[in-house]
């Protein structure tokens, strides 16, 4: 329990003003002592007591921000399960953060897998923070499904793990609905990170964008797979995907899966990748001017960083994130 205040502490500090809720090997333990949940929001432990349920009623526009903090902190080599649902009613709005942790080197397996559903012309921004130890592996599973005019930004921050999987699947069902995703992993020593997006449009005049990037040093390796599936009677989509990548070490490894299926006429579809090093001109001009090379390397890496995460609207949340990089 001392540890759990902690972690909630921890997190209180990076988002003093927000409703938040504990999750520690699945089960959720207590709420935010400091805030009362609002009238229109229903936040409670799902049924079999392994994962959480959020529903924002319709109309009702949160002001701060709901914060699940994932904690795992027990040996487990067997894989948990969770599962977690959230629906978002007509009209709606509202900021979800969800923190996956660890406290401990202890070794763990978990796959999470979240359920979400957005109503007519209801908003969604979520954050998915990943610190976890080099002996945890995580497997994120999120299946979202958004009607007409529904909007939702998706983020991936992947700081620390030994192996991450995020896997995202969304389908775009009623007219003039839009999904961002995007995310940005760090990794290190033998850490693999892996990014696996599905974006199906499958009504008319829907728009998706897809940017990830990853910063890959020593023997570590990542994966990006990117699909873009536009439907028969989806005309007039946007639709657009890029992943960039920099190596900071010759063993690292970096693989790239872009995928466009399109059975559409009126589109436009577009996607990029790049691998590469840091930009060797740039780093000559900062050099130039007096700021050493481990510095250099520093502010260009945060450049490359920066588009990432200033699509993060919630500010404390940004700030931490800043903060655990530079750690």
């Amino acid at each position: 329990m001392d540890q759990d205040r902690e972690m909630m502490s921890r997190y209180r500090i990076a988002v003093p003003d927000s409703y938040s809720i504990l999750v520690s090997h699945g089960n959720c333990k207590h709420h935010n002592p400091n805030s009362q949940l609002p009238e229109g929001m229903i936040l409670s432990s799902n049924e079999n007591g392994c994962g959480f349920s959020l529903t924002i009623k319709a109309d009702t526009k949160l002001s701060k921000p709901v914060q699940i903090i994932n904690l795992f902190d027990d040996e487990n080599d067997t894989p948990q399960k969770t599962c977690n649902r959230v629906i978002m009613e007509a009209g709606s709005s509202a900021d979800l953060l969800i923190g996956d942790c660890t406290f401990s080197e202890k070794p763990h397996s978990r796959r999470d897998e979240t359920d979400i559903t957005l109503g007519e012309a209801a908003t969604l921004n979520l954050v998915r923070l990943q610190t976890l130890n080099d002996a945890t592996c995580l497997t994120t599973v999120t299946s979202v499904r958004q009607a007409a005019s529904s909007q939702m930004k998706t983020h991936f921050v992947s700081l620390r793990g030994n192996r991450i999987c995020n896997r995202l699947t969304v389908t775009l069902s009623g007219k003039n609905a839009g999904h961002f995703a995007s995310g940005l992993s760090l990794t290190q020593q033998s850490e693999h990170t892996e990014n696996e997006i599905r974006i199906e449009h499958a009504s008319p005049d829907c728009q998706s964008n897809q940017l990830f990037k990853q910063i890959l040093s020593d023997r570590s390796t990542g994966i990006f797979t990117g699909r873009t599936v536009v439907r028969q009677n989806s005309q007039r989509t946007l639709a657009y995907q890029r992943s960039s990548n920099i190596l900071l070490h010759p063993q690292a490894k970096m693989d790239i899966r872009p995928q466009l299926e399109i059975y559409a006429d009126d589109v436009k579809c577009s996607h990029g990748a790049t691998v590469g090093q840091l930009d060797a001109e740039a780093l000559f001009y900062l050099r130039s001017r007096g700021i050493g090379e481990e510095e250099a390397k520093k502010m260009l890496l945060q450049a490359f960083a920066g588009e990432i995460l200033d699509g993060i609207s919630c500010i404390p949340f940004r700030e931490s994130i800043l903060k655990l990089m530079a750690s």
